[in-house]
């Protein structure tokens, strides 16, 4: 099977969620962050993970006093949806 990822390695992902808590830890108030790491979370499989960082994305840019960037906050809304449905689906919604 022909993958579009090529010779992505799972340790290639967990390298990333290790850069993506190291950026978080140094700024913790930033939801692009959490968004980068969901999307990780979501290639690695850990779709609880996945979600947890959505909600944390969304409740961090509602909480902003700067102005929020339109296409992060749809993307985000699209993902918590996403999360939303799939707890429903596995009936813990």
């Amino acid at each position: 099977m022909t993958s579009c990822l090529g010779d992505f390695q799972m340790d290639d992902l967990k390298l990333m969620v290790e850069r993506c808590d190291e950026a978080i830890v140094q700024t913790p108030d930033q939801a692009d962050l959490h968004r980068d790491r969901a999307l990780v979370f979501t290639l690695l499989g850990d779709q609880a993970r996945a979600c947890n960082d959505v909600d944390v994305a969304l409740s961090l840019l509602n909480r902003s006093s700067q102005p929020v960037d339109p296409m992060l906050l749809h993307e985000l809304q699209v993902r918590q949806t996403t999360c939303k449905q799939s707890r429903t689906m596995a009936g813990s919604d």
